[in-house]
């Protein structure tokens, strides 16, 4: 772990915090992440061996309590006392990111398998229909040598959502065509959704009741909506209950 050789408390917090990949392990608990394949869904960067290293250190420093599953192998993480006060800080870096950070975010930032996850985490389990639904995802304008996935299904079904990556068996309802980049965008909340269709970045095939049931559930609205990573203002605040 980072050491400042300083007894300030600023020092402190920032060699708990500031290491590597340490507030986005700490943003992912704020989410709702429980697993080792939870971290490893929202930062598919970050190697193993890191990983298990950081969730070791911020867990000796208190913040991250590590429980043996009930059943099986493996572990389960939530955030200590002390972890769950880093929540204003998680959500104070999400409103600087979104007013000072929109020029900052480039071709290699551009991640489909983040956006599907963070697109089925903003789905809110009461929202979920009756009915099965199948959204289909075709991503162009990927940046040469960034190997995100051009298509995406994901199935939405009363008891749950599922990701996919190949094709489910099952027809789309809503077919979304749109450039990864400017969908992003909309998804983060930068650009409004109406002007991006409007312009031909972003296409909606499927039935008005259908279409308009994806959008609702996706939190995609015509106007920009203040949103950071998969975690809304609202859910944020839900997941400190």
């Amino acid at each position: 772990m980072l050491k400042y050789g300083q007894f300030c408390p600023v020092a402190k917090t920032a060699e708990i915090f500031g290491d590597r990949w340490s507030p986005l392990i700490i943003r992912e608990l704020c989410s709702g992440a429980k697993t080792f394949g939870d971290f490893l869904n929202g930062l598919p960067q970050i190697s193993r061996t890191m990983l298990v290293q950081r969730l070791r250190e911020l867990a000796l420093a208190g913040v991250v309590h590590i429980d043996d599953k009930a059943k099986g192998r493996g572990h389960l993480y939530r955030l200590t006392a002390a972890g769950q006060e880093f929540r204003p800080i998680i959500h104070l870096m999400g409103e600087w990111g979104y007013k000072w950070g929109q020029g900052l975010v480039g071709p290699d930032d551009l991640d489909s398998k983040l956006l599907l996850s963070g697109l089925s985490q903003q789905i809110d389990p009461a929202d979920l229909p009756p009915n099965d639904l199948v959204v289909r995802f075709d991503f162009r304008g990927i940046p040469k040598g960034n190997r995100s996935p051009r298509y995406w299904w994901l199935l939405i079904r009363s008891e749950g959502l599922e990701v996919c990556l190949k094709h489910p068996g099952h027809e789309a309802d809503v077919v979304i065509d749109a450039d990864l980049g400017v969908f992003t965008k909309v998804w983060l909340g930068y650009v409004d959704l109406a002007a991006m269709i409007d312009d031909g970045h972003i296409a909606m095939h499927g039935t008005g009741q259908a279409i308009a049931q994806v959008r609702r559930m996706l939190k995609l609205s015509d106007v920009a909506e203040f949103r950071y990573r998969a975690t809304s203002d609202a859910r944020l605040k839900a997941g400190a209950a």
